[in-house]
C-alpha cells in the first residue's frame, strides 16, 4: 500500500470497528471510496487485494460476498408456524362435539 493517507485512515477507522463505534461495513464502504478517487491509490496496482484481505479481516463471513439466491438454506429453521397433525385432531374433536350440541336441540 503506497498512500500513507490511506494507511492512516485504515488504522483509525480500524480502531473505531473494534470500539464498535463504526460498523465494519461502513469501513468497507469509505476505504473503496477512497481508493476510486485517490490519485495515488489508483496509480498502486496492489492495493485493490490489500483491501480485499482487510475486508476479510473485519467483515463476518456471512457479510463477505451477498448470498447467490434468496432462497432459506437447509440449515435456516423457517419460524413460521405449521399445522401438526395434533392440531386437526382437536379440530376433528371440536367439530363432533359441535355436532352432538346440535342434534340435542333438535329433540326440543
Amino acid at each position: 500500500m503506497d498512500c500513507d493517507r490511506l494507511k492512516r485512515l485504515v488504522k483509525t477507522w480500524y480502531s473505531q470497528v473494534q470500539e464498535e463505534t463504526m460498523a465494519p461495513a461502513r469501513m468497507v464502504t469509505f476505504m473503496r471510496q477512497h481508493i476510486a478517487e485517490c490519485t495515488i491509490c489508483l496509480g498502486d496496482l496492489f492495493v485493490r487485494q490489500e483491501v480485499e484481505k482487510i475486508i476479510e479481516v473485519i467483515l463476518p463471513a456471512n457479510k463477505l460476498r451477498p448470498a447467490e439466491s434468496d432462497e432459506p438454506d437447509d440449515d435456516e429453521e423457517d419460524d413460521s408456524p405449521r399445522r401438526t397433525d395434533d392440531d386437526e385432531d382437536e379440530d376433528e374433536t371440536e367439530d363432533e362435539e359441535d355436532d352432538e350440541d346440535e342434534d340435542e336441540d333438535e329433540d326440543f
